[in-house]
Formats: C-alpha cells, structure tokens, sequence
C-alpha cells in the first residue's frame, strides 16, 4: 500500500533504505574523494551488490561561496530523489522518516549544522513536491537506537546489531557486511547504510500491518 523509505542523512556519505519488492535495498551517493585506495576497492565491491545501489558523487568544489554550495545540496537532493524513484513503486504513496541529526565535525569541512540542514530541506522540499508524500518525520537517534537493542548504542555497537540480526540475513548486502563484523573502523557509506536500515524496520514497527 504505502513505499517505505528510511533515510540517515549527510552531505558526503547519505545512507537511504527502502523496500523493493518486500525486501530491503540500500542506496547511497557517495563523497569518496578522501577514500583509501583499499576503502575505494571495498566500495567498488559493495556497488556490485544486487541490493546496493552506491553512486559516486563527482569531486565536490568545498568553496565557501554560497551558490556553489546550495548548487551541490540540490545535487544530492535530486541523485538521491532519482534513486528512490528507481527502487520504488512511485504509484503508490510515501511513508518517509529522516533519523534525527547527530552532528559532528566533517573531515571535508561541509557537515556544518547549517549546510546539513539547509541540505536537508532541500532534500525534504523535492521529495514532497515530486512524490505522493503520506508522511514525513523525524525520528530520533535515541529511538532508533532503542529498536536496535539500547538507546546508548554506539556506531560498533549498532554495526554488531545489524550483522547478528536475523531480519537482514537474507541479503547480500547482510553477507558482504558479515565479512567485517568485528571491523571498528568502517568504510563509508557502511554505517549509514545501517542506519537506514534500522530506520526503516522502526518505522515499519509503528505500522499495524504492511503490504509490499
């Protein structure tokens, strides 16, 4: 009845997860600029899945000047659009949840609270005026958390979460991550993939029943 879509969203590394035909798939548009040669090859291995979409942004221009920089949120905003349409049945309507921001510090300088939300509404602005939008929320880190295992959950923890748990272990996406379950410092976008994830199972949890 309704396309799910579960998104934990940044500038370089935006994780989204939707249901395909009842089954997870996950889409990322990657900022790999700064990625090792090994990150890079781990990348090009995880883009390959057949529940994986990873598309790879072009060398972003990190230029204070503002009409370059809202130039690059659109961008993100209409690739990630595209991908959500691509993977969904965009006949029927859209239950969208965002996990509530965590802001940090971004090793390429554009992850300022002000970028990641002017990004965000811009993303959000796209999405309701170009799909049939049911709902929109915010849900907080803490609850997602909570639906994961614990509200004080860390990223390692949520990471050991999602290789042991049992709703992803028919994926492909769930054996390549399984691969590197007692990894502590993972390559982008793999945490943000989970925690889309996770997001999107909460957000089926809220609904009575749900239809493909």
């Amino acid at each position: 009845m309704f396309n799910y879509v579960g998104i934990d969203f940044s500038i370089n590394s935006p994780g989204v997860c939707v249901l395909k035909n009842g089954k997870p798939h996950w889409i990322s548009y990657l900022n790999s600029t700064k990625s090792t040669k090994k990150d890079k090859a781990l990348q090009q291995e995880m883009a390959q899945l057949s529940d994986v979409t990873l598309v790879f942004q072009d060398e972003p221009d990190i230029s204070k000047h503002e009409l370059t920089r809202v130039n690059r949120h659109i961008d993100i905003a209409e690739k990630l659009m595209a991908l959500i349409i691509e993977h969904t049945d965009s006949s029927k309507p859209y239950k969208i949840y965002f996990e509530g921001a965590s802001y940090g510090t971004s090793r390429f300088g554009t992850n300022s609270l002000l970028d990641l939300q002017a990004a965000s509404s811009i993303l959000k602005c796209k999405l309701i005026e170009t799909l049939n939008v049911e709902d929109l929320d915010v849900i907080a880190p803490t609850a997602i958390k909570k639906f994961a295992g614990k509200g004080n959950m860390n990223k390692e923890a949520m990471w050991k979460a999602f290789v042991d748990s049992e709703s992803f272990q028919s994926s492909d996406f769930h054996s390549f991550c399984f691969r590197f379950r007692d990894e502590k410092k993972l390559v982008k976008p793999l945490d943000d993939l989970v925690d889309a994830a996770f997001l999107l199972m909460y957000s089926l949890s809220l609904e009575p029943s749900t239809q493909d």
